[in-house]
């Protein structure tokens, strides 16, 4: 009966390591540990080379190092921007992602196209450079608000 009882545990035990999840590789940051950002590629079009220029701007607004190259950033923001020509306006789409030198995803998202009429000031490229530097923020304040104080 004891030695039923321990082969039960045993079975047990090993039931709940194969299912506990994998333990964080503490070497690798955080989103909220990101302090000096290299913008990367962004597309090859002269568009998203503005891009970059203007996301490396707002990036910096949001109290990020931009740095100028990615050996001295704790993350690399890279992305594909895609942008339309309507008759009376235009629309900009880019998905972004942030990931650590060595490759591992810290964050990513899309931001949709939004109309703009091409009169307007707010012109949608600039746009949504602000909304990946503004959603960034977001989530980087939510992981900071969530990590354990040490």
């Amino acid at each position: 009966m004891h030695m039923l009882s321990m082969l039960g545990l045993l079975l047990v035990a090993n039931l709940f390591s194969w299912f506990a999840p994998a333990p964080q590789d503490l070497s690798e940051p955080r989103l909220h540990e990101v302090h000096n950002i290299y913008v990367g590629n962004m597309g090859d079009d002269d568009e998203a080379g503005r891009f970059r220029l203007l996301l490396e701007e707002q990036v910096a607004k949001k109290g990020f190092a931009v740095v100028d190259s990615p050996e001295k950033a704790d993350a690399i923001l890279t992305g594909a921007l895609s942008v339309r020509i309507h008759r009376n306006s235009s629309t900009a789409r880019v998905y972004v992602t942030l990931n650590t030198p060595k490759g591992q995803r810290l964050w990513g998202r899309d931001f949709g196209s939004k109309m703009t009429n091409i009169f307007s000031l707010n012109e949608p490229v600039k746009l949504r450079a602000q909304d990946v530097a503004n959603g960034l923020k977001q989530d980087w304040d939510k992981s900071a608000k969530l990590a354990p104080k040490r």
